[in-house]
């Protein structure tokens, strides 16, 4: 529900920009420095936070989150210049931010790993839902009462998500003295970059959001350039691939349990950057749907796994601070690929931009292969 929220909240935006520029009077240009805050307030507040959280806890983090979360996006709704909706969206960034760093690190400390692919398999539904649930219910909402309202209504639902949060667990992670670790920061930070593993699980990172992110982009104005998509048919392709994401992302955390999350999560980003790779190449039809499909499909069945890794890599009290520096890359990564997947568009083509994305996520189960090892592997004997 956490996750859910803040992912909902980020995408609906693409569907009320259109509205956004009518009513406040400003170019699309200018509308999309509204991401560009949002995506900033979270990699600063995400960092931040998931450190302190190894100092003081993640459940007040989430509850914090939570409550600033329905505040801003009440800002939001009472907004009436295109100034005050920008520091609205920057506080919400930044309430998102925290919960999405640490609600992973809070899975991290309270599943066992032998079961943890399983749990976060359940959890990163969230990511597959937001596109088929949230963004929907919010479009509607503004197409019929006004964008402001879309925002009143994550609001209201981050109060109740909050309620629900009050009932987490208590913290598990053991609790070092805040003098004391905050003198160990500097050390524990540049131990990330001097350990192999953790140097290739923060470049996961960005390979993994980077990919993603530079195919989804620009995949609406292919179908609509290529196969004159409204887009409404647009909509109901991402509903399709959603539901097939929601289906394989339990299946995967489930499978990595059994096979191992590093077997699942190469396997998961082979079908993916497969997928990406050929899908220009085909005609509208049910083929194209279907391999759009098993993109989804695969990566679906590696987050869960990828995520369940990332999280052992290193001790519980420095989990929180890993997670952060992992995502400020995977902000770094949706920029660059956003960036780059713009440039490839306009002068070559989405066939460009899809070997691009494709190279990042074969990247994934490169690393994956030869730079991580399966905990399990560490233990002598």
């Amino acid at each position: 529900m956490l996750l859910f929220l803040g992912l909902a909240d980020n995408q609906v935006l693409a569907a009320l920009l259109p509205a956004l520029v009518r009513s406040l009077r400003i170019t699309i240009q200018l509308a999309g420095l509204l991401v560009v805050v949002y995506s900033a307030g979270a990699a600063l507040a995400g960092f931040v936070s998931g450190t302190l959280s190894d100092l003081y806890g993640r459940k007040a983090f989430l509850l914090a989150g939570a409550g600033v979360f329905a505040l801003a996006s009440f800002m939001a709704f009472r907004t009436h210049t295109f100034a005050q909706l920008m520091v609205a969206r920057a506080l919400t960034g930044a309430a998102a931010g925290v919960i999405s760093t640490c609600s992973i690190a809070y899975a991290g400390d309270h599943f066992e790993y032998e079961v943890r692919g399983r749990a976060i398999g359940w959890i990163s539904i969230a990511y597959f839902a937001a596109p088929i649930i949230g963004v929907p219910a919010g479009a509607q909402i503004a197409y019929h009462f006004g964008w402001r309202r879309s925002f009143l209504f994550f609001a209201a639902l981050a109060c109740v998500v909050a309620c629900f949060s009050a009932g987490l667990e208590k913290d598990r992670l053991e609790r070092t003295p805040a003098t004391n670790r905050l003198r160990e920061w500097t050390t524990v930070f540049r131990g990330f970059l001097r350990q192999r593993d953790l140097r290739a699980g923060v470049a996961v990172a960005f390979l993994v959001s980077g990919g993603l992110v530079g195919f989804m982009t620009y995949i609406g104005a292919w179908l609509n350039n290529r196969f004159g998509l409204t887009t409404r048919g647009i909509g109901w392709v991402f509903m399709l691939a959603g539901i097939v994401a929601v289906l394989g992302a339990p299946m995967g955390g489930a499978l990595s349990d059994r096979l191992g999350k590093r077997t699942v999560a190469i396997a998961g980003c082979l079908l993916m950057a497969t997928a990406i790779a050929v899908m220009p190449f085909f005609p509208w039809g049910a083929t194209l749907l279907a391999i759009f499909g098993l993109t989804s499909l695969g990566a679906a069945l590696r987050q869960g796994p990828v995520t369940a890794l990332m999280t052992e890599l290193i001790p519980d009290s420095q989990r929180g601070a890993f997670m952060a520096v992992r995502g400020v890359s995977s902000q770094l990564g949706i920029g660059v690929a956003a960036f780059v997947g713009g440039v490839f568009y306009q002068h070559w083509g989405y066939v460009a931009v899809t070997s691009f994305c494709a190279l990042m996520t074969a990247g994934v189960a490169w690393l994956l292969a030869t730079r991580i090892v399966e905990p399990e592997a560490r233990q002598p004997g």
